[in-house]
């Protein structure tokens, strides 16, 4: 197919009927021995990276089948949602993968927000244990972002009643990236140290010991020198370098870091074939010795 990918899909849940994933096949229609999960971010879901192609043939070359998801976050439907939801439906999803697939070994690719649900999962989920490496593709924060926005203090305040009243499952009446959010997902993008927020460049090394000290796999941090959700990039390098700092002490498994030219989702197809490149080099080097 000129611009799609092939494979199955599939419902990967037995209660919801919108949890669904696509499976790539190999072109004799079998499936590969290892699978790699892709998460993307807020507003996105299948096929929404510009790289999704590529990295799904790229994947099939070194026996890897590229799974996308659609969680209850995806798409527009992320202001209703939560990490801790995505991390339930992700271990629904692992579990399926595992029984109708029996794949040897699973990575998960998050993009953005898919970057925290990657470490929320490693650090929460049920089964953690079974992911044997991560990449963070754009793993930078909504709350540094937020705070330069124009629209941000009104949301704030609006999503700050609300919760003071009680009502912070009630729908803000401004829409957050086109889209309806409640004040609960607001205030969890755009506060300090709530779930979302695990990027922003003000965390400290203490604090950045809590979000990324229990993370025990082979990790690759992709970070994108144009990156439009960044307003200090010299901020966000130190950052991503005390990521890696932080993630060497604790983890004793590889730990990489690269950078690549381009924007957040790397949507050109010169910024995103090295990116995908490096997937492939490292995959290649962590699943087969892990």
């Amino acid at each position: 197919m000129a611009d799609g990918v092939e494979g199955v899909m599939f419902r990967f849940s037995a209660t919801k009927t919108n949890l669904v994933a696509f499976v790539t096949l190999k072109k004799d229609r079998s499936v590969c021995k290892n699978a790699l999960i892709l998460i993307p971010g807020l507003t996105e879901g299948f096929m929404s990276m510009a790289y999704t192609k590529r990295l799904s043939e790229e994947m099939l070359v070194i026996d890897c089948s590229l799974v996308q998801i659609n969680l209850s976050s995806s798409f527009n439907q992320f202001g209703f949602s939560s990490l801790e939801r995505d991390c339930l439906e992700l271990t629904e999803l692992l579990r399926a993968l595992k029984e109708r697939f029996a794949f040897s070994r699973v990575a998960i690719l998050g993009h953005s927000t898919g970057a925290q649900d990657t470490v929320y999962y490693l650090r929460y989920g049920e089964l953690a244990s079974t992911v044997d490496a991560a990449i963070l593709q754009g793993a930078v924060s909504d709350r540094d972002s937020l705070i330069t926005e124009h629209y941000t203090p009104s949301m704030l305040e609006e999503a700050t009643a609300l919760k003071a009243a009680g009502n912070e499952n009630r729908i803000l009446s401004q829409l957050y990236a086109d889209a309806p959010i409640t004040a609960s997902r607001f205030l969890s993008l755009v506060g300090r140290l709530t779930p979302d927020d695990m990027f922003s460049v003000d965390i400290d090394d203490t604090e950045l010991v809590a979000i990324l000290g229990q993370v025990r796999v082979p990790i690759l941090l992709c970070f994108s020198a144009g990156d439009e959700y960044v307003p200090d990039k010299d901020a966000q390098r130190r950052f991503a370098d005390r990521m890696v700092n932080v993630l060497t002490r604790h983890n004793p498994c590889t730990v990489q870091m690269e950078y690549f030219e381009g924007n957040h989702g790397l949507s050109d197809v010169k910024f995103y074939a090295p990116f995908v490149t490096s997937v492939v080099t490292f995959l290649s080097q962590c699943l087969a010795s892990n």
